[in-house]
């Protein structure tokens, strides 16, 4: 692995929604792709995921990484998630609801994955001037929960105050994509969500 820098604004990292692990996967490594272009993308932008990119940096089979790129395209496209921003007239938070693509294709000569992120995600992983997160792509590669991912950037988010704020359930399960009829049991949400 190169230097796999995933940077998020905190926006993001604090955003609400549910991913699969493949799809998590496939989001932070166009954000690497992203970055490795040097001049920024746009909401035009298509960034490319080759199969054997992902299989090499997820330590997957190249089978399983294709498979992970086709499912990708009926899935990843209808994914949608929420954050909070200030609007810029009343100064007032607000939650903007957002798709993750605007585009999204599988080349299947090629085993490649084009994405083209959707206009409110790309000052989210470009514009970090104040408030953002970085880390290494390693440090999550080897996590096969979705919510092991998760909860790493919502941690680490909070690494240079270190300290992490107390957040409301509701609040934590919202930013998980735990919805409210799943994991209803404090048991429950600590088997299948915390202790994975």
């Amino acid at each position: 692995m190169k230097n796999d820098l995933v940077v998020k604004d905190n926006a993001l990292i604090n955003a609400s929604y549910n991913l699969e692990v493949t799809e998590q996967r496939l989001i932070l490594l166009s954000i690497i792709r992203a970055r490795e272009t040097g001049q920024g993308i746009s909401s035009d932008s298509k960034l490319e995921i080759h199969a054997s990119d992902y299989a090499s940096r997820f330590d997957v089979t190249k089978e399983a990484a294709y498979n992970a790129l086709k499912n990708a395209v009926n899935n990843l496209f209808e994914r949608k998630f929420s954050f909070k921003e200030i609007h810029k007239d009343t100064n007032k938070e607000i939650v903007v609801k957002s798709r993750w693509v605007s585009r999204i294709a599988y080349v299947d000569d090629l085993a490649t994955l084009e994405i083209t992120f959707a206009p409110d995600v790309v000052p989210l992983i470009t514009r970090l001037e104040k408030h953002f997160t970085s880390y290494q792509l390693k440090q999550v590669a080897q996590l096969t929960s979705k919510y092991a991912i998760r909860l790493y950037e919502l941690l680490i988010a909070w690494r240079s105050t270190g300290k992490t704020p107390l957040i409301d359930l509701y609040e934590f399960r919202s930013k998980l994509g735990i919805g409210d009829d799943k994991y209803q049991r404090m048991g429950q949400l600590k088997e299948k969500v915390l202790h994975l």
